[in-house]
């Protein structure tokens, strides 16, 4: 606590904290409210498809377009201790190179905890709106969207570890999110397997599917089989492991 306690009292003045969350939480209550109200709605098909309990696998879906505003901010959060060498006061004030280290992976895992917990409440508003169904149906998806954002802030601490620039490891995660979804999916047509969907993000993207793209795809007969989602779970939680036990030794052995 007393490691979150320091990271809370770097951000909490910090405006561009501030503006990313802002815009993470904005856009996504303003695209839930669009999708369902009838701004964008087509007939009533996107009404009911924010009612229970179908809201909660969508809506994880549009959270999912999101979650780069949260990985732009932990880059900007962890090259900016290397830019102003502040994490070397930090070591010399008493902190370990392990208390550095976990700091920042409690930040993540507060920042992913307390967007779950705003994807529960915005789920509760508007599928309570929309009416119908069975609110903990498909409530899984609560889980799927934590896990998701984990991965996806763990991998951009990854980035922001060892490339210490916020704008060229911003720009490197974005390629690295075309990169792998074209690989995965080239992977996934040439050898007709499924391997391409357990690459470090896509396995956690599996987890949040655009599920009328997936129907429309099964009605045409494109759609392959999908596998269990505890197959994606573990993958997910093995990639987190993997960035943790990398950072550890990079940590351990680079210059600081």
């Amino acid at each position: 606590m007393n490691l979150l306690k320091i990271e809370w009292l770097k951000i909490r003045k910090y405006t561009t904290f501030w503006v990313l969350v802002g815009l993470f939480t904005g856009l996504l209550f303003i695209w839930t409210y669009g999708l369902s109200s009838g701004v964008m709605q087509m007939g009533d098909f996107l009404k009911s498809s924010f009612a229970f309990p179908s809201i909660w696998a969508n809506l994880g879906h549009l959270y999912s377009w999101f979650v780069i505003f949260l990985c732009v901010f932990i880059i900007i959060s962890i090259t900016n201790e290397f830019t102003f060498k502040t994490h070397r006061q930090n070591i010399i004030d008493g902190q370990s190179r392990f208390d550095f280290l976990h700091a920042k992976m409690f930040l993540i895992l507060a920042i992913s905890l307390s967007t779950t917990l705003l994807f529960i409440l915005i789920g509760l508003i508007f599928g309570l709106i929309n009416g119908g169904g069975n609110p903990l149906e498909g409530i899984e998806s609560v889980l799927y969207v934590f896990l998701f954002t984990l991965n996806y802030l763990s991998f951009s601490a990854l980035l922001a570890f060892y490339i210490r620039r916020s704008g060229l490891a911003v720009i490197l995660l974005l390629a690295y999110f075309l990169m792998e979804s074209i690989l995965g999916k080239i992977i996934n047509l040439k050898l007709n397997t499924q391997a391409g969907n357990f690459f470090p993000l896509q396995s956690s993207d599996e987890l949040l599917p655009f599920n009328a793209l997936k129907s429309m795809a099964n009605m045409v007969g494109a759609g392959k089989p999908d596998l269990e989602n505890y197959f994606y779970i573990i993958a997910t939680c093995i990639w987190i492991t993997i960035y943790y036990f990398i950072l550890r030794r990079k940590i351990m052995t680079s210059d600081l």
